[in-house]
Order: structure tokens, then sequence, then C-alpha cells
């Protein structure tokens, strides 16, 4: 086909540049911003911070911290608090499943003390934990854990007592990440009111050896009253055999700990409080010094404090599923002594 001599030429087609090559504009694709304006926008963009930052995190590695309330828990495991009885005791246990078992607990009253008896049930598997006891007044306490997830569990507790002011109920959930551990929590909540106790805590690891968190406490006893405090921590663990433990409550207490395991069968405790309340004019303090020893068929545990009380427990394994239990206590400025004996049956 000839073209004839003079006839005018068509202009390039709509969208395409003069040379016949469409541009990134032409193809209604944005061109790439400059490094200038690349720059300006992560400046402003809170999302690059945030990225920037989990990327930091991922490249160290870090472990979970565990949970909040358990900074200190080779320092409640050697301290004779959580384990000091006195009268006489006795617990029995019967496995009835590997997923279930019944508890009856016997307690011998010490004068002006009733004697009483406690049976409880404890159902586990990988995902649930149900646990409940009554004793002979009637008090009814039962404990619900459920894992959603690897990460997420949601708890539930209550407990029905003679006395309505000793009654509560709580709901609980944790999250705990690679690095962190967060956790709420509401007790005894009532949202027609909104009076109730409600505590929000995260804890996070900052290094391989060093752990930092903080708690907030929200507590409504009435609708006229509101409190709010904020406590801090930090735990660092510069090995597997000791680790310090520093926390705040408020503004009115702090709590140090020291715990190290000297050698595999012996461990000891350190833990100092001070407290300071100007409006009631007191500032009070206390240390405690507790060691924990395991024999080849026993523990011994000891604990003393500045106040000039002795306490000890001694738990012989007489059989496998038998235990004889000892306990003592000497406050000599108060001149008053505690003496416990128990035994521990399981079957």
């Amino acid at each position: 086909m000839a073209f004839a001599p003079g006839a005018a030429t068509q202009s390039p087609a709509a969208g395409v540049s003069e040379g016949g090559v469409p541009t990134v504009a032409d193809l209604g694709f944005r061109a790439k911003p400059s490094l200038e304006e690349q720059l300006h926008f992560k400046f402003w963009n809170p999302l690059h911070y945030y990225n920037a930052l989990n990327q930091h995190r991922m490249r160290l590695n870090l472990p979970n911290p565990g949970q909040y309330e358990f900074l200190s828990k080779e320092v409640k495991s050697t301290m004779l608090t959580n384990f000091m009885f006195d009268g006489g005791r006795a617990d029995l246990a019967k496995i009835l499943s590997p997923n279930f078992q019944v508890m009856h607990t016997f307690q011998l009253g010490l004068p002006g003390q009733p004697s009483s008896y406690e049976f409880a049930g404890v159902y586990a598997n990988e995902d649930t934990l149900m646990h409940g006891k009554m004793d002979t007044e009637m008090n009814l306490q039962g404990r619900l854990n459920y894992a959603l997830s690897k990460q997420l569990q949601v708890r539930s507790q209550a407990q029905l007592m003679t006395n309505d002011a000793q009654s509560m109920f709580q709901l609980e959930g944790e999250y705990a990440g690679s690095d962190y551990t967060a956790n709420v929590k509401a007790i005894n909540p009532s949202p027609a009111d909104g009076t109730g106790i409600y505590l929000a805590n995260y804890l996070q690891s900052v290094t391989p050896k060093l752990s930092v968190g903080a708690e907030l406490l929200y507590q409504s006893p009435i609708p006229q009253i509101r409190e709010t405090s904020i406590s801090l921590a930090a735990r660092y663990q510069p090995s597997e055999d000791r680790a310090w433990v520093a926390q705040t409550q408020g503004t009115n207490m702090l709590t140090a700990s020291y715990w190290r395991k000297i050698t595999e069968k012996c461990e000891a405790a350190a833990e100092l409080q001070m407290l300071n309340v100007p409006s009631q004019g007191r500032r009070e303090a206390s240390c405690s010094v507790g060691v924990k020893y395991e024999f080849a068929a026993a523990t011994f545990r000891a604990m003393a404090d500045n106040f000039g009380k002795v306490s000890m427990l001694l738990e012989e394994k007489i059989a496998p599923g038998f235990s004889f239990l000892i306990s003592g206590e000497l406050d000599h400025l108060k001149g008053e002594n505690k003496f416990g004996v128990g035994l521990n049956l399981e079957s």
C-alpha cells in the first residue's frame, strides 16, 4: 500500500511518548519516589518504627520472660512462707486416672481453733485445668484454666465463703509472645456501677539476661472512690544458678530479692522489703534469709528474719508416695512458738 505524496503523517498514539516507547507515567504507574520522599514518609509513619523494632527483636532471639507475678518464683520456692503450718495435718491424694485425682485434707485445730476437713478434685489435660475444693464450713473454691492456643490462655477463679466479704470472682487473660508476656485481670467486676479491681501487666525481655515490666492497678470499691497505681519490676538472671529481682508496689513498697543455687542440692535466698506510708506515719523494713537443702530422701527448709523469728520445715520421704513433715517456728520477740506435724500420702 503506497502513500500519496504530501499526505499528512499520523500523530503518535495517545498515551505513548514521541519515541514510540511508553513511559511509566504513560502506563498509569507512579514513578518511584525519591530518597528524600522515602525518608520523609518513614519519619512520619509510626508503622516504620514498629516494624523496625520487631525486626530488631527477631534478630536478638530473646526468650520469653515468664509471668509477672512469678518473677520471684525461686525465692518463694526456697522460703518457708508458702509451706509453713502448725498443728496436725494429713493430706491424702488418690489418683483415679492420668487426668483426674481427688484429695482429702484433715487439719487438727489448736486451742481456740476448730478442726477442719477439706475435699478437693483436680482434672487436667493438655488444654484444660479444673480444680475445686470444699471444707466443713461449706466454703467453696473453684478454678478453671483453658488454653485457647499455645500463646493465649484464659482463667477464671471463684470462691463462695460463709463470710460474704471474702467471696470473690476473678477473670484473667494472658498472652505469651516470643519475648514478652501480657496479662489482664478483673476481680469482682461490676459493669453496672464500674466497681471492682482491674489489673494489667506487661513483662518484656530486654536482653537474654534482663527483663523489665510494669503493672497498672485500678480499683473502685464503691462508685465514689477510684484509685490507680503503677508498679515496676526488673529481673536480672546472669546464669541458671542465680537471679536478682526488684519490684515496687505502687509508691509505698519496694521489694528486692536474691536467689542462688549453691550446689545441685542446696539453694539460698534473701529478701528485703521496705514500706513507706507518710500519710499513716509508717516506715518499716524487713529482711528474711532462707535456705533449702535436698537430701537423698528428704527436703529441709529454714528461714530467719530481722524480727527474731526462726522457722524450719523437714519433709521426710519414707516411701514412694508417703512423706512425713515436721515444722516449727520460734518468735523470740513475742515469745510465741508454733509446732506442726503432717503426713502426705499419695496412691
